[in-house]
């Protein structure tokens, strides 16, 4: 028992040691990560705000480091944000090997982030609200156990912008991504979508383009915030109502087109939408009104037909071609029809931005045609890129009378409930891809032409009274056959196809040639006699031809006109007066797809460009100077104008370097208009209508008859404001015409006595100064 406590007392020096040297070996930091932080305070600019010690070298101590945490003496976790840091991280920062953790956030951190490649041990990077203006290629590589990634506001690629690595899918177990405002670039990669953790995906602000890759159909992702991308993400966003776990859904401020989904209803746990300032279009669908969102934003699209009653709390649809502006309120059923064509056609741009309001002939909506009474007879849209089907909603509009849909792109059958439209004459469908089975149409003439997938031998052009909808097969109007042919018929009919054009060519080599070179002989044999125009050996053909001279010559003796064999002369003596038929005889076969070559006339500024250079005329020269005075009335600039800066001298050049920014165009309308917010719609579409006129290209330019449709829909009806007594100013209309304006004229004390109502021919004026003496109204019309 002795022995015992002598042993002990001799040991404990040397436990003492031993114990001592054990925890210095269990506090010393791996040298590696010592480093590492060292190299780390001394990038900093102000790093006294740390709080290490200046002769330290063991951050993992004890007592460690103040943020830094350690287990068995490696650096697990860095925890800085928002001190204020200013400097670049050390390039070996991923040498911190066994790194779990690690925030940086909110601090001024610059220069190129380092790689973290290799950090399999890090689980949460929080480095977002810093400076760091580059990231590697390989920043991604081995973060096998990530779970949370934020580069958020970091000016990362300024220039070219980035884009995410393929690498980034070996991180299985990440759950949080966000990466706003961080020059993100391109698509949307497609691996995302088959990330099966992921549940927070904030992307804002970004330069992404395109639309939803398809492997985000059915994404687990909670949170998805692709708002305000500079580029503008576009496509439809029809997968979303797959993806059933959102919560909170931002896609504000970008170009997503088409309809909101049907199905949206089934996102039962979705409280926050916001879609505002995209081009989505169509009709609110129920699901979605019925939605109790905490927050509902639909501002500034394209949505058309009556607001629906919503469940949402917070609920905004501003600035959308709703019908009527109540919610609740229906449409009209002659508006609701044509809307649902329009869904069937697919919401080609230029209708949606005609079709507003709840009258379709009160507002003018493109391509439909009202009568007298105000019920819609026509619909007048060819060569108007409609894609997609018809709708059977038409059959509802039973006052139309005309259709004309030919030359798009529309696919399908012809709605069977369309034979009910007991006032339709004239259907026009040629050139579509129209299948059968055909409706049995009854006095109605069916344009069919032109449609590959019905019978091609025959259906150039039909008419009433049908087809048997059922088999396809021809009524005894001879309308074309639909049913299927023998592999034999099927030969002929390809042969038909070859053989037939080559014989159509060689009549037309063979008979037309020799008749039009002896018709052009026979035209140069003319030579009308100066004064005239037609072949003088038949007095029937002769026109006259009187001209005005700004001289003081008589009427009697008029500037004659000579026009020889194969070109016109025409001497110049002021105006030039020439009868309708004479223009007629002068023009080009064909109303306008051939040009008249003329002496170059009109003034510079208003000129086309291939006018000016060519002096050959087309009605698209017309189109371009139109054009130009479009530009004047918006800017109240004149078309050439040196006294203004050298870079506007040229109206139209200058114009064309400002149109496609809404800003540029209003801070130009002149302040003569009203530039107000509800009028900058409508001066946009005239900027935008202004530069297609005046487009280089002739063939770029729209014809005048489109010009005239877009400008319609700008301008109000007139309608009277009230109706009108019998007497007015004191004239009473039931009179007849001449004691009408006796009686006026001495209620205005006018003196009537030198004027004989009784003789009506006073009214003919005099034949003009200039004129021949054997010029008479017939040779005007």
């Amino acid at each position: 028992m002795a022995t015992a406590p002598q042993l002990t007392l001799a040991a404990a020096p040397l436990f003492l040691l031993l114990l001592t040297f054990s925890g210095a070996v269990h506090g010393a930091t791996d040298p590696t990560d010592s480093a590492v932080l060292n190299q780390f305070r001394e990038n900093l600019e102000n790093a006294e705000l740390l709080r290490w010690p200046a002769n330290g070298n063991d951050p993992c101590g004890p007592p460690s480091w103040p943020h830094v945490f350690c287990s068995g003496g490696r650096v697990t976790q860095i925890q800085v944000q928002g001190l204020g840091l200013k400097g670049p991280l050390p390039e070996n920062f991923n040498q911190l090997s066994k790194l779990s953790n690690i925030g940086l956030q909110r601090n001024q951190f610059t220069g190129k982030l380092p790689s973290f490649a290799g950090l399999s041990q890090l689980k949460y990077a929080y480095l977002d609200y810093n400076e760091f203006d580059s990231i590697p290629s390989d920043f991604f590589d081995g973060l096998v156990n990530l779970e949370v990634m934020a580069l958020d506001y970091n000016p990362l690629n300024s220039t070219a912008g980035w884009s995410l690595p393929p690498a980034l899918r070996g991180s299985s177990q990440l759950t949080n991504l966000t990466l706003m405002s961080c020059n993100l670039a391109g698509q949307l990669p497609e691996f995302l979508g088959n990330m099966s953790s992921l549940q927070v995906l904030r992307l804002s602000k970004n330069r992404l383009s395109g639309g939803f890759p398809a492997s985000f159909r059915g994404s687990v992702v909670s949170q998805l915030w692709l708002n305000d991308q500079s580029v503008g993400m576009s496509g439809s966003i029809e997968i979303v109502s797959t993806m059933v776990s959102l919560t909170s859904l931002w896609l504000h401020g970008n170009h997503f087109t088409g309809r909101i989904p049907e199905n949206i209803g089934d996102l039962v746990s979705l409280q926050d939408l916001d879609l505002n300032g995209n081009d989505l279009v169509g009709l609110i669908p129920a699901g979605l009104s019925r939605m109790e969102f905490v927050r509902l934003d639909l501002n500034n699209n394209h949505f058309l037909g009556p607001v629906p009653k919503f469940n949402a709390a917070n609920a905004t649809y501003e600035s959308n071609p709703f019908c009527l502006p109540n919610p609740g309120d229906l449409c009209a059923p002659s508006v609701m029809a044509l809307l649902e064509f329009l869904d069937g056609v697919g919401y080609p741009d230029r209708l949606v931005g005609s079709w507003s309001g709840n009258d379709p002939c009160e507002s003018s909506w493109l391509g439909v045609v009202c009568d007298a009474s105000g019920k819609i007879s026509t619909l007048n849209l060819p060569h108007s890129n409609l894609s997609g089907v018809l709708s059977p909603s038409i059959a509802n509009l039973q006052s139309l009378t005309h259709v004309y849909l030919q030359s798009n792109n529309i696919s399908g059958v012809i709605p069977s409930n369309w034979t009910s439209l007991k006032s339709l004459a004239v259907l026009d469908l040629s050139d579509n891809n129209l299948s059968p089975p055909l409706p049995k149409f009854s006095g109605v003439k069916l344009v069919l032409g032109g449609n590959p997938y019905l019978n091609p031998s025959q259906n150039s052009t039909t008419s009433s009274p049908g087809l048997n909808s059922s088999s396809g097969s021809p009524s005894s109007s001879g309308a074309f056959n639909t049913t299927r042919r023998p592999s034999a018929g099927k030969r002929l009919n390809k042969l038909y196809v070859i053989v037939a054009p080559v014989a159509c060519f060689s009549v037309l080599i063979c008979l037309v040639l020799p008749l039009s070179m002896y018709s052009c002989k026979k035209r140069r044999g003319r030579l009308p006699r100066p004064g005239s125009l037609g072949d003088p050996s038949d007095s029937g053909s002769m026109v006259k031809i009187a001209v005005a001279d700004s001289t003081n010559r008589s009427a009697s003796s008029p500037t004659s006109v000579s026009v020889n064999s194969g070109q016109s002369h025409v001497i110049e003596a002021g105006n030039l007066v020439i009868s309708v038929q004479v223009l007629r005889n002068l023009a080009p076969d064909g109303d306008g797809e051939r040009s008249v070559v003329t002496r170059l006339a009109g003034t510079f500024g208003y000129l086309a460009p291939e006018y000016a250079v060519t002096g050959k005329i087309t009605t698209k020269a017309d189109v371009f100077s139109f054009g130009v005075v479009l530009m004047e009335l918006l800017t109240g600039m004149m078309a050439l104008d040196e006294d203004r800066p050298e870079e506007s001298h040229y109206l139209v050049a200058w114009f064309w370097q400002i149109k496609s920014s809404k800003e540029k165009v209003m801070g130009a309308v002149d302040p003569a208009l009203e530039r107000k917010e509800d009028v900058s719609d409508s001066i946009s579409i005239v900027a935008e209508l202004a530069g297609h006129c005046t487009a280089r290209e002739p063939g770029q330019r729209p014809d005048m008859g489109h010009v005239v449709n877009v400008l319609a829909s700008l301008v109000e009806k007139w309608k009277p404001l009230k109706d009108e007594d019998e007497e007015y100013c004191g004239i009473d209309y039931s009179l007849p015409l001449n004691q009408m304006v006796k009686g006026w004229q001495e209620a205005e004390g006018t003196d009537v006595s030198r004027m004989d109502f009784e003789d009506s021919n006073g009214s003919i004026p005099t034949r003009p100064a200039g004129f021949a003496d054997s010029f008479t109204s017939v040779d005007g019309r």
